[in-house]
């Protein structure tokens, strides 16, 4: 459907502006004489959407455009203005104003036309061209059951914003020793390739037998220079067929297997994706969603395979009668903890809670984690390349030092 701008005349002859969705102009005139309007121009609005189901390849080029950031900024200017006590056309156009760059201004105005003409804000928001996520848009059609809008659209706020601290921190634990490491990397490979096969030069006429970390360097140094860009181009198709083997579901899946098992790492993914689970549910479960649904739902937001597998297969157990806790237990890729604090809530009665205060958890479990690892790796991977150079300066000096000490 298409979404036309019009202008008409009501009963008491005064002239309305707004925007109507039809599939044709023809149609949007009836839909206006519904409505007791009589239509004197109809035009195609400048800011036209297609509904996702008529156009995927549409509905992932505006989700391209849309940046998490400004669905933040978005979803926290609607709670604070529906909190306030606007009616959703007025919040939806308001908060639009605030978006002068941004593709965000045009889904808004078009959910706003959707709104004006009857649409729930859930239904509206599903035909913006995938802007807002499936499970943003559950959320959303939970809370206008519920009649919750304000706070629901607060927790996702909040959530969001706690998803962004938490990507920011992952994107600094990555990037940060990695830039570090081909720092290093260079350092001392523009020493082995550049400097020392000129200092060693002055040694061939040494006339003795080089110390053996001497000899060392030098071969490492002659190996570098005969097959350093061959390596370079091994390993540039190594992980270009790795990414290229993540596309595929059972490498994917079988590459998840072997990240849980690892030492560190795994219990750093087990608990980044339990977080996320655990908030999204804690939300859903607010929102009035019933459990066997919220679980269904928040599975999608978990990033592990075999997390998401486990999710599945609980939700099974649950649709036959078990409780939550004990399914989520039984593949045991969930942490413990998490585990013990839902059975908590479903003794209390209040398992939304419980999920909440996981999240909370593991969330300062992941950035004690983070503050740490970034406060420690700095100095080590200084240390480790103030090493690697000592041996490379060694190995330059101790020919020199055995001269001097035959002279002597």
């Amino acid at each position: 459907m298409d979404a036309f701008d019009y202008i008409a005349i009501d009963a008491s002859q005064a002239r309305k502006k707004g925007t109507v969705s039809a599939r044709t102009a023809r149609d949007a005139r009836a839909a206006l004489r519904g409505r007791g309007l009589k239509p004197i121009s109809i035009s195609l609005a400048k800011q036209n959407r297609k509904t996702a189901a008529q156009s995927e390849e549409g509905s992932q080029a505006v989700k391209s455009k849309i940046s998490h950031k400004d669905l933040t900024q978005a979803t926290r200017q609607l709670a604070i203005l529906i909190d306030a006590g606007s009616p959703i056309e007025d919040t939806l156009h308001v908060t639009a104003q605030q978006f002068d760059r941004s593709p965000m201004r045009q889904q808004l105005l078009f959910v706003r036309g959707q709104v004006m003409e009857g649409a729930r804000l859930s239904t509206a928001m599903k035909a913006a061209g995938g802007t807002f996520p499936d499970l943003y848009t559950a959320m959303i059609a939970a809370a206008e059951t519920s009649g919750q809008l304000a706070p629901i659209l607060e927790r996702l706020a909040d959530d969001m914003e706690a998803s962004q601290a938490i990507r920011r921190k992952i994107t600094a634990a990555i990037v940060y020793p990695i830039v570090l490491s081909i720092v290093a990397i260079l350092v001392v490979a523009i020493m082995m390739v550049a400097v020392v096969p000129k200092v060693v030069s002055q040694f061939e006429n040494f006339g003795q037998e080089l110390p053996w970390l001497t000899r060392a360097v030098i071969a490492a140094s002659g190996f570098l220079q005969a097959h350093g860009l061959l390596i370079l181009g091994l390993l540039a198709a190594f992980i270009f067929a790795f990414r290229f083997a993540l596309r595929t579901e059972g490498f994917k899946r079988r590459w998840h297997k072997v990240l849980l098992k690892l030492p560190l790492a795994g219990k750093l993914i087990r608990s980044i994706n339990a977080a996320r689970f655990s908030r999204t549910m804690s939300g859903l479960l607010a929102s009035g969603t019933p459990a066997l649904n919220a679980m269904e739902t928040a599975r999608f937001t978990l990033q592990n395979l075999p997390m998401r597998d486990a999710v599945s297969h609980a939700c099974e157990k649950v649709r036959g009668g078990m409780a939550v806790s004990k399914a989520l237990k039984q593949d045991g890729v969930f942490p413990p903890l998490v585990v013990q604090m839902i059975a908590g809530g479903e003794a209390s009665g209040d398992i939304g809670q419980m999920f909440s205060r996981s999240a909370d958890y593991l969330e300062g479990e992941f950035e004690s984690f983070i503050s740490i690892f970034l406060a420690l790796l700095e100095p080590l991977i200084i240390i480790l390349l103030a090493g690697v150079v000592l041996l490379i300066i060694g190995a330059i000096f101790l020919p020199i030092l055995k001269l001097n000490s035959l002279i002597v």
